[in-house]
């Protein structure tokens, strides 16, 4: 279960589904496009506001949804679509998942920032 930290609201770059990676893009923020943008972190339920804003989780166990087979303890970084995948060496992450989840399931992650270890493979803990 979720237990987000931190929320800030940005001004959105474009359409951000909810629980989608997020990336700084010029000040704003936009969905992440991959695993080497400057992901932050995470959108709640509501993704993109009718106000043009966004809240993204910067801290504690936010949720995020799975675009595809990621194991709890994995690192989590952004697929073409801002969802959550398992990183590989050297990609930029959110955190590491706290979840086993499928394509299309939300899953609760710890924030931390930075890049997947060496040795990291997509699909592995």
């Amino acid at each position: 279960m979720a237990n987000p930290g931190t929320f800030k609201t940005y001004k959105a770059e474009g359409e951000i589904a909810p629980y989608r990676i997020i990336a700084l893009v010029g000040g704003a923020a936009a969905q992440a496009a991959s695993a080497t943008g400057a992901l932050i972190g995470s959108t709640d339920e509501l993704g993109k506001q009718s106000n043009g804003n966004v809240d993204v989780c910067l801290s504690g166990l936010p949720e995020v949804e799975c675009g595809d087979a990621i194991d709890a303890g994995d690192p989590v970084t952004a697929d073409a679509q801002g969802r959550a995948v398992a990183a590989g060496a050297g990609d930029r992450i959110i955190g590491f998942a706290l979840e086993t989840g499928a394509a299309g399931d939300i899953i609760t992650y710890i924030h931390a920032l930075g890049y997947a270890p060496d040795g990291a493979a997509s699909g592995t803990a």
